[in-house]
């Protein structure tokens, strides 16, 4: 048995219009440090008794990966085209739009 994430985020009385992709709500007022209790609400890898194993693992690996391409690309939109940052929502979960991207080494 597993409750609907999806359902317990998009309901959150504490995120201001939930639907909306808006990653600068969880940064603090002085611009330089994360906002504790709202990434605390999130819950990409569930809780309880069925969190995954393998959490502590996978947030490290992601911010490396993250941190090595942001270091060393530029992503950017195609020439032309805007960047759609809505959402399509398959089964149970949300997934983002493809996106016509290119992507440029950092000299």
């Amino acid at each position: 048995v597993n409750g609907d994430i999806h359902y317990l985020m998009a309901n959150d009385p504490v995120f201001e219009n939930p639907a909306e992709f808006r990653p600068e709500r969880y940064i603090a007022a002085d611009r330089t440090t994360l906002r504790k209790d709202l990434i605390e609400r999130t819950l990409p890898f569930s809780l309880g008794k069925r969190v995954c194993a393998g959490e502590g693992l996978a947030r490290v690996e992601i911010f490396m990966g993250l941190t090595a391409t942001v270091q060393a690309y530029r992503i950017l939109p195609r020439e032309g085209a805007d960047i759609d940052l809505e959402s399509v929502m398959c089964s149970t979960f949300l997934h983002p739009k493809q996106q016509g991207l290119r992507i440029e080494k950092v000299v």
